[in-house]
């Protein structure tokens, strides 16, 4: 189970010890790309996939955990779509929650969407995904505890940073990998953010997301 962590004074703290505020987060819409675009088509029963970057798409406000990221979950019982849509980085296909769709796309500034198929996200289970920075396969895996209430119905899944995770990712295997020390910086080994505070380390993801072409929508959340 987490635990509170002082970055401080490097031990754990007490439930009793934390008071919680508003504070401002960036949340971003992640493309984690497909890597068989004809495994989908077959998942999505044999529906006509186009030559076109594939995506499933997350919504997180915690950038700094995506180094520690080993899957994708989404609810097996919700309704997933298929869509071509037309936005600012140009033609591209979205796997989004069919209930949130409307939302993600409007946000991410998309002027034009087209929906190709429909399946349960159950269909979906074990497509592979490429991580947005680092040269790592990731699946779709099945959670109960992705909800519809934000995002885009796909939760990014790092199980060295959530009980959730670590749950879900336990039953199917995942790596455990936290690749943070007690004072809050990454490791030596963690390639591309070693050595940075975790949070001062978000602007950093976020650009590094932009780099890559992963990064589909960012702004400030207050929560």
């Amino acid at each position: 189970k987490p635990v509170h962590w002082c970055l401080d004074c490097r031990s754990a703290l007490a439930e009793a010890e934390v008071e919680y505020e508003e504070r401002t987060s960036p949340s971003i819409d992640v493309r984690f790309a497909v890597v068989d675009r004809a495994d989908l088509a077959q998942r999505l029963g044999g529906a006509a996939v186009p030559d076109e970057r594939a995506s499933v798409v997350i919504w997180t406000t915690t950038p700094w955990t995506l180094p520690a990221n080993h899957a994708v979950a989404v609810h097996p019982e919700f309704e997933y779509s298929l869509l071509a849509v037309e936005g600012p980085g140009g033609s591209e296909l979205l796997v989004l929650a069919t209930e949130l769709a409307p939302s993600v796309l409007a946000r991410a500034g998309v002027t034009g969407s087209r929906e190709l198929a429909r399946v349960k996200g159950a269909a979906l289970e074990g497509l592979r995904l490429r991580h947005p920075f680092y040269e790592r396969e990731v699946p779709v895996i099945l959670g109960e505890h992705v909800t519809l209430d934000s995002g885009t119905g796909a939760v990014h899944t790092a199980p060295g940073h959530g009980q959730e995770d670590f749950i879900v990712g336990a039953r199917y295997g995942l790596p455990v990998d936290n690749p943070v020390g007690n004072d809050g910086r990454f490791l030596p080994a963690t390639p591309l953010f070693a050595g940075e505070k975790v949070f001062d380390a978000n602007p950093r993801v976020v650009a590094v997301l932009g780099e890559h072409g992963a990064l589909l929508h960012h702004e400030p959340f207050r929560h």
